[in-house]
């Protein structure tokens, strides 16, 4: 299995999207990029808990989801309030101006293994979104079922972090502390995550090709 050294999020920066996932935000002028199955797509998200993700995890990414092909169309699965199947017209709708982005790997996995992650990813539609960010499979968080995905596929993007490696000491990050565990005294310090901006630095990726507008 491929492996790296790139860390992960902070407690928050596994936080939900529920709150946006369902309305457009500001308009946004996304970059085009010519997508394929597999391929990672990255946002940031306005409001309280982007901003805990950004002090957390000092990155401008604040979900992510995994694109992949459905009668013909590309769609994205995501781990929002439940895991879900998301158009990309919507997925790209809630991203913050110039956050929009995408992402692969390096060096592509054969059909056979992209399509044991998917199959995977398949089956994880419809559970709940994790709030308390555990690793384990009854609930899931947005990079978190990213980096399984790629796990069942035979690819690790980056090593599991500990909470407390990251930046907890922001307003806005132990703000959602606060709601979330009760205080700092109850974070479990030494539970493992991943973050959408630990992914996106992951070295095995690259950007995703862009498609550049022809000019007359």
């Amino acid at each position: 299995m491929l492996r790296l050294n790139r860390s992960l999020l902070a407690v928050i920066a596994l936080l939900p999207i529920t709150a946006t996932a369902g309305s457009s935000l500001k308009k946004s002028k996304p970059a085009s990029y010519d997508l394929r199955e597999g391929d990672i797509v990255f946002q940031s998200n306005p409001g309280p808990q982007g901003d805990a993700v950004r002090a957390a995890t000092g990155s401008i990414y604040t979900h992510c989801g995994l694109v992949f092909s459905q009668n013909g169309k590309l769609m994205v699965m995501e781990a929002i309030q439940p895991v879900q199947i998301t158009s990309l017209a919507q997925f790209i709708s809630r991203s913050l101006p110039d956050s929009f982005h995408a992402k692969r790997l390096k060096k592509p996995v054969d059909r056979a293994a992209l399509a044991k992650g998917q199959a995977w990813a398949a089956k994880q539609v419809g559970l709940p979104y994790d709030v308390h960010f555990r690793w384990d499979d009854s609930k899931l968080y947005c990079s978190e079922f990213v980096w399984k995905a790629y796990e069942n596929a035979g690819v690790e993007l980056c090593e599991k972090r500990a909470f407390r490696s990251y930046k907890l000491n922001s307003p806005a990050v132990q703000k959602i502390i606060d709601q979330r565990y009760g205080g700092i005294d109850k974070l479990p310090l030494d539970e493992l995550a991943v973050s959408p901006g630990d992914l996106a630095n992951s070295p095995l990726l690259v950007e995703a090709p862009r498609v550049t507008s022809k000019k007359n």
